[in-house]
């Protein structure tokens, strides 16, 4: 697992109740990094016992050291992947105290008016651009369209063009001809 799964306990039988039970479902302090942190742990290495026993983030650990500070005990533990959730639940059934951390998750909030944004997390716009790309107006302010403004001819059927260009045209260079590019012979 990426992230540690951390709890805090009000007494130090509650935690070591959480510790057995980890390790009666097979995991060893070496591969999963179970840890058991009490107000017993001398002052000074408490936040070393916590970041390096159980691999928590530091700036984590000074925040769950407090609560050691307090009288709590902590257990923590790297899940096998997949399990994550099922010892969460496991943790979960001795009653743990708040730790002050705030949730890592937020839930995601589904937005009808724009799926492909919900879908993939991203922040919905709030003002719509009016441009197309590269800087081309998606509607012409003097009325004349995007064929006209490149200098382009006007089709008289829509289905003959690809981006206001002839899809068959007789010049051979018709995008080096736009940019005035010279053609390679």
């Amino acid at each position: 697992m990426i992230y540690a799964i951390v709890r805090l306990y009000a007494n130090p039988a509650d935690a070591a109740k959480a510790y057995a039970l980890l390790e009666e479902r097979g995991l060893t302090r070496e591969d999963h990094f179970i840890n058991l942190v009490t107000p017993t742990t001398p002052a000074g290495s408490v936040v070393a016992a916590i970041k390096d026993g159980g691999r928590v983030l530091e700036a984590d650990a000074k925040i769950y050291a407090q609560g050691v500070a307090r009288g709590l005990s902590l257990v923590s533990v790297h899940a096998p992947f997949g399990a994550g959730r099922m010892y969460e639940e496991l943790l979960d059934e001795l009653n743990p105290v708040d730790s002050g951390i705030p949730e890592a998750h937020e839930e995601v909030q589904w937005e009808d008016a724009a799926p492909f944004s919900s879908a993939f997390g991203f922040p919905v716009l709030s003002k719509p651009n009016p441009y197309l790309f590269m800087g081309l107006p998606a509607v012409a302010k003097s009325g004349a369209t995007t064929s006209a403004f490149l200098g382009l001819g006007e089709l008289a059927s829509s289905h003959l063009s690809v981006f206001g260009t002839p899809q068959i045209s007789r010049n051979p260079g018709p995008f080096s001809g736009l940019f005035r590019l010279p053609l390679l012979k």
